[in-house]
């Protein structure tokens, strides 16, 4: 296998799930065996893909398709909830100037809510779709002209068409991101601007073991696939989306050259290969961990599991008893009244006060914070686990 990045061939996994199940990024069993390998030369990590990807993609990725509305809770600061769809439209108008009147193309973009909410502020821009499957056409006919989007291919008329393509978490999908940065690069007029967003696998562990998030990237890989692809002026953020890389670059105005990228020194490179070794031993031990906790509180009745996506899922599938687990709790009132592996997913207020353990299924580099602020578990005798 070579890196999706560089081309430079890749050595044995540094992770391998121990059953032959994964879990996929909209939280579903899925039965393969999930394989992440680190590239020495660029510093990418990348997952063996799906055995039936493109299929994947078309017909079974259905992502936030049971209504309009429905979105990802992004944050919640004293009981105030805010949306990923709002941060992530306030955060491009702040980074991207958009000319007057401009052409704009969202590029693997499932239902656009982005865009939708985009053009409602910016009334003058002209909002573009393209994406690999047909089943997001209803949302799109809500907002946008059928003669300005496409699906499997993009328009040949498109071909240096747009003062912007968006990315949002597209291109971690992807076999083939070089391609598809080279087909945005050919879409851009000469001085047009790519804005993308991916995940950040060093602030949000979660990413490396997705099974279908193909890419893992660094901002050392970002930057060589970029480089690459005919892009300059390229800025990296880490901090202004939790647990993601927002990227801007500029299309070269001249033909972009065909000498190879310098690639980050072997200093970087280590560096990064001891973080993603570290990533690896936590999800190789945290098996264990939650197995013995569950051990040593045999005599538990009643448990439940707060977040009901990738985190939660992942505590769940490693428990012996899922019976004891009698729902999940979540925030995001999208997500509530829903069901999650045979388990209903209800709002705080609603736990059982009779509930003795309460595993922690969120990212933990905030999760203890995220309890702190529910107010009225705070009567409440129950016990925690974090990860």
């Amino acid at each position: 296998m070579k890196c999706n990045i560089c081309k430079y061939p890749l050595e044995a996994a540094i992770f391998y799930s121990q059953e032959n199940i994964s879990i996929t990024s909209l939280c579903e069993v899925y039965p393969q065996k999930t394989e992440v390998f680190f590239c020495k030369n660029c510093g990418h990590s990348q997952t063996t893909p799906l055995s039936d990807i493109d299929k994947y993609y078309d017909l079974s990725y259905k992502i936030l398709i049971e209504t309009e509305e429905e979105d990802q809770l992004y944050q919640t600061i004293d009981g105030h909830k805010k949306y990923r769809i709002d941060h992530q439209v306030e955060t491009l108008l702040t980074k991207v100037n958009l000319p007057k009147n401009a052409q704009i193309l969202d590029y693997g973009c499932a239902k656009s809510s982005i865009f939708k909410k985009l053009v409602k502020i910016r009334t003058d821009l002209t909002p573009h779709l393209f994406d690999v499957s047909e089943m997001y056409i209803p949302f799109w006919d809500k907002f946008v002209h059928s003669n300005n989007w496409a699906t499997y291919t993009v328009k040949p008329e498109w071909d240096e068409y747009f003062d912007l393509v968006t990315s949002f978490f597209a291109l971690e999908h992807v076999t083939k991101p070089e391609e598809m940065l080279t087909t945005i690069e050919r879409l851009l007029k000469p001085g047009g601007v790519f804005y993308g967003i991916v995940p950040n696998t060093y602030t949000n562990i979660a990413d490396f073991i997705v099974i279908d998030h193909v890419n893992h990237f660094s901002q050392n890989s970002l930057e060589v696939l970029l480089k690459n692809t005919g892009f300059e002026a390229i800025h990296i953020d880490p901090e202004s989306h939790n647990g993601a890389f927002i990227v801007t670059a500029k299309k070269r105005s001249i033909n972009k050259s065909s000498s190879v990228v310098s690639q980050p020194s072997q200093y970087a490179i280590s560096d990064l290969e001891r973080e993603v070794t570290s990533i690896a031993e936590y999800w190789y031990n945290i098996t264990t961990k939650i197995r013995y906790f569950e051990a040593e509180h045999s005599s538990c009745k009643f448990a439940a599991i707060y977040g009901s996506g990738f985190y939660g899922t992942f505590i769940a599938t490693c428990l012996e008893n899922l019976e004891r687990v009698e729902c999940f709790i979540d925030l995001s009132p999208y997500r509530q009244g829903k069901y999650l592996l045979e388990k209903p997913i209800l709002s705080p207020q609603e736990l059982n006060k009779s509930t003795e353990l309460v595993y922690v299924g969120l990212n933990p580099q905030g999760s203890s914070r995220s309890i702190a602020e529910i107010d009225n578990w705070h009567e409440y005798t129950h016990e925690y686990f974090y990860l």
